[in-house]
């Protein structure tokens, strides 16, 4: 028992050690600054932060995920949950009075997410499928990340930060968009000098290849989910429309909102319907494979 709980004090080490030189190379790559650290890991566990005129709404996936991993991989019994759950939590509590922190959002979303991560994986412990899913979903991020880093070799620096950053809010906007989910930019043009994608951008892809894109996740998330395919589709589409896009609201000298949003709604119907053609198609090929042999 000991040793499992010393096990999971040191996951929720790593998880804050990852995060924390991940969103340091991210913003230090964008020419934010290390000070904006703190906001960023904020950020990243659901949390909110002070631009000074004014507030942002974003998770950066990139941060999340890279915790996630780090905090849940290890998690193999309930004493290792607990521990590492306290030293996360005792670490949340630090961040929120950090400068550029706000406490009650961030303190809120933190436990938010804590409560998700541990949720899945002990979802994890208990259906063989969920686990298959969550290695399909989190394998594909890891995709779209390194294919980000590379194409960044072209981009420079702001680039290969955007990358590191929101590769998978990208992916999530690309996988939504390919099963016809709208996104809408909305508020005035102001310039976004930070962010760099290259061109590559989602929203500026035609559809066909990210269709394909999607396709093959559903596909995938078919033949291990099965019968469970529509319903996890459906789920899996509307967070990510709900956390792929990003928000800014300034209030000097007037008030303006700006950001990227997608449709939950029709992300949570397009997923379930994704899902369920998915399942038949899969199960279909089973059938035939069974009948052939």
């Amino acid at each position: 028992m000991r040793r499992d709980l010393g096990t999971g004090a040191a996951a929720g080490l790593a998880a804050w050690a990852g995060m924390a030189g991940w969103a340091l190379l991210g913003v230090t790559l964008l020419g934010l600054g290390g000070a904006t650290t703190p906001a960023a890991l904020a950020l990243a566990v659901s949390g909110s932060a002070d631009l000074g005129p004014g507030t942002i709404s974003l998770l950066p996936l990139g941060i999340s995920l890279i915790g996630a991993v780090l905090l849940a991989i290890a998690l193999t019994t309930w004493e290792r949950v607990a521990s590492a759950a306290a030293v996360f939590v005792a670490g949340l509590i630090v961040l929120a009075v950090l400068p550029g922190v706000r406490l009650v959002p961030t303190l809120l979303g933190g436990l938010t997410w804590l409560a998700v991560v541990l949720g899945v994986r002990v979802a994890c412990w208990r259906w063989s499928w969920v686990r298959n899913v969550a290695v399909v979903l989190l394998s594909t991020a890891g995709v779209a990340m390194l294919v980000g880093a590379v194409l960044s070799f072209a981009g420079g620096a702001r680039m290969l930060g955007t990358m590191l950053l929101a590769a998978p809010n990208l992916l999530c906007v690309a996988l939504t968009r390919g099963l016809g989910v709208p996104w809408e930019m909305s508020g005035p043009p102001l310039p976004m000098a930070i962010v760099e994608t290259g061109g590559f951008g989602p929203l500026d892809q035609p559809l066909w290849p990210l269709a394909v894109l999607a396709v093959a996740v559903a596909v995938l998330v078919a033949v291990f989910a099965r019968w469970h395919a529509s319903w996890v589709m459906a789920l899996c589409c509307a967070a990510m429309a709900w956390l792929g896009g990003a928000r800014v609201e300034l209030r000097r000298p007037f008030r303006i909102e700006l950001g990227v949003t997608g449709d939950v709604l029709v992300a949570t119907g397009t997923g379930l319907a994704a899902g369920l053609v998915a399942c038949l198609l899969v199960e279909g090929a089973r059938h035939w494979h069974r009948q052939r042999t």
